[in-house]
């Protein structure tokens, strides 16, 4: 593809852009410690939001966080070469993990409401071997995430602007850490749901702009008679573009699910925005955000996707190549052939501010295990809960040059694109998820089992995916490792595997864990707790030492659980999430898949109606619902600010 904008408007974007954010969510960390009880100068309030987000806030950040890159284009990726059931699957796995979560994030408050980190839990539970092994699946999927993130993002504006994607590579991490050092993860939220705001009013035109207005497309009518008109897909009924009947779409349908759920339990990044709620409303944020998040890579694969293999038909339209495809261009080709400089700069932003969010939540992730789980753990066990916060804002800025070089090796030394990643994601992120989970929800895990399952389980799915590779394709490369029945094998072999191990050791042996081992616990306060145990018979001078450092923690070490009221969430989020998952799972797709069936043009006129009702659904949990649960805190700091 040819840029259809100047360099000077790329570097513009990221640069512009990035400062703009730093001086705007700057601002509001000041007017928040200077007005507001939180203080990001703790550590609890800078890792985990002093676990009191409510509702709007968290809802936006969780859809945020799944709305990275990848999302927005591998979504009109998979439309592209597979058809509508491409979009649809993708969203399907996305919505499903972070629908699961709904359920798990009722125990963690539960059974480890102070617990920041998954690995905490690990030691916690299984003592170094599981800190270690859970510390391992975290880093692993936050850097496979971190550069998924980033070279979705350069691939776009190298594309559209001829911007050097090495200076996108370290140029938008290091703008987007100096914000986040020093407003923590409540600034990251704020960001999110003004920058979510703005991806889903993109959307929402880009939608309108494919099905009716234009003089290409311009109706869903003219959508189908050109799909209609291209050469047939593989494996597809009919060889068409607008039918769930496809091979294809039912292998990728099983990796996407299977790739989110790694995604979604080994990345740090989603459990910190449990950790960071108020326990009432937790499952309920994130349930709702699983069924908002659904309609934007359905959306985007419906409109960009298949509007940019309509538009081939086209002698003008850009010529693709694969790796082009895999940079996820499709949808650009679609906004920019549709919409020209305006579309492309739209396209630039909505990117811009889908990188910059999810990567927010990535440098806030990694930071926390550094801080809580290498730091404080290992190198220095006494320090005080200001060392760590200090450590944690380094850490930002350390993940985020770590991130950009692993990204640059990806791109330039090992030709390594966004979509090559996501194909094999699975691989290195499924294993642990059957040990996470079951760390928080099951007694009976034991450490082999929790080590076992998320190492092990690792390693048996790379053996899986590199024989397989050998035997199917004949040659081990980086090209024949994404291909689909390749990484099939491996992405199921990791979340089998993880789940077989941890399970059956478990069961041989069994733990039977006493999670009040675990409740109203935290790192911080580790040495401080045994210190206070050695001195208890000493004198009242040297308890009242101890006492005076334990109320400079910046948490209530003494919160009640509410253990009714989280069982209760538990059971009804389980259940409407198994509704869920069977209409959006089975209901509507096994039907469309089974029958020999093309869909009509009334048939995809009816499903673009109801793809943009649900895009204003989502806008209005986005963007009015934060609003008005916030518009308290939002009067007080203004009439402070005015001094009334």
């Amino acid at each position: 593809m040819e840029p259809s904008l100047s360099q000077g408007v790329g570097y513009a974007v990221i640069i512009g852009g990035g400062c703009f954010f730093i001086v705007v969510m700057n601002y509001i960390t000041y007017l928040q410690n200077k007005y507001s009880r939180f203080k990001t100068s703790g550590i609890d309030e800078f890792a985990s939001g002093s676990r009191s987000i409510q509702f709007g806030l968290l809802l936006a950040a969780i859809l945020s966080n799944w709305t990275w890159s990848l999302t927005l284009l591998e979504s009109a990726v998979r439309s592209f070469n597979l058809g509508i059931s491409g979009g649809y699957f993708y969203g399907l796995g996305g919505c499903f993990q972070v629908g699961v979560f709904a359920v798990i994030s009722s125990k963690i408050k539960k059974n480890a409401n102070l617990v920041t980190t998954f690995p905490e839990m690990g030691y916690f539970r299984f003592g170094k071997p599981g800190h270690l092994a859970f510390l391992w699946c975290g880093f692993i999927c936050n850097s496979i995430v971190s550069a998924v993130i980033l070279l979705g993002g350069s691939g776009i504006f190298a594309a559209i602007t001829n911007v050097s994607q090495y200076a996108f590579l370290f140029l938008v991490p290091i703008l987007t850490a100096l914000y986040i050092s020093f407003g923590g993860v409540r600034a990251s939220f704020i960001a999110d749901a003004s920058h979510t705001s703005v991806v889903l009013v993109f959307i929402l035109v880009f939608v309108i702009t494919v099905y009716f207005s234009n003089d290409k497309i311009g109706s869903p009518q003219k959508m189908w008679e050109l799909l209609e008109s291209l050469p047939p897909v593989d494996n597809n009924y009919q060889g068409s573009y607008l039918t769930f009947r496809s091979e294809q779409g039912a292998i990728f349908a099983v990796i996407s699910c299977i790739t989110g759920l790694g995604l979604v339990v080994a990345d740090q990044a989603y459990l910190q925005r449990a950790v960071a709620a108020d326990p009432r409303i937790t499952s309920k944020a994130y349930f709702y955000a699983s069924v908002c998040w659904f309609v934007i890579p359905l959306s985007l694969g419906t409109s960009l996707g298949l509007g940019a293999r309509a538009l081939s038909v086209f002698p003008d339209f850009p010529e693709l190549s694969r790796f082009d495809i895999l940079e996820g261009l499709p949808a650009v080709a679609t906004v920019t052939y549709l919409m020209g400089k305006s579309g492309a700069a739209m396209m630039l932003l909505m990117i811009f501010f889908a990188v910059t969010t999810s990567y927010a939540g990535e440098l806030i992730a990694v930071s926390t295990l550094i801080s809580y789980d290498i730091y404080k753990r290992y190198f220095n066990p006494n320090a005080s809960p200001k060392q760590v916060v200090k450590v944690a804002k380094i850490s930002v800025f350390g993940w985020a040059l770590l991130s950009s070089v692993l990204a640059s090796i990806f791109y330039g030394a090992a030709k390594i694109s966004m979509g090559w990643l996501f194909s094999v994601l699975g691989c290195m992120t499924a294993s642990g998820v059957f040990p996470i989970t079951l760390s928080f929800t099951w007694k009976q895990l034991n450490t082999a089992g929790a080590v076992g399952g998320s190492v092990g389980g690792m390693f048996v799915a790379f053996i899986v995916w590199l024989v397989t590779c050998k035997a199917y394709m004949g040659e081990i490369n980086v090209a024949n490792l994404s291909n689909q029945w390749v990484s099939f094998a491996g992405n199921v072999t990791a979340l089998v595997m993880g789940g077989f191990i941890s399970i059956s050791l478990s069961l041989i042996w069994p733990a039977n864990f006493d999670f009040d081992q675990t409740r109203n616990r935290t790192s911080l306060t580790e040495k401080l707790e045994t210190k206070q145990e050695v001195l208890s018979s000493k004198n009242s001078e040297v308890n009242a030492v101890t006492s005076v450092v334990d109320s400079k923690l910046d948490m209530d070490m003494s919160v009640e659980i509410d253990h009714k009221h989280l069982d209760n969430e538990f059971k009804k989020y389980r259940l409407l999430v198994l509704v869920t998952v069977f209409i959006l799972g089975v209901v509507i797709p096994v039907p469309l898949g089974a029958a020999p069936y093309v869909f009509s043009p009334k048939f995809l006129y009816g499903i673009v109606v109801v793809i943009i009702i649900w895009l204003f659904f989502s806008l209005f949990y986005v963007v009015i619902w934060p609003v008005i649960e916030a518009r308290g805190s939002i009067w007080k700091i203004l009439k402070a600010i005015f001094g009334k």
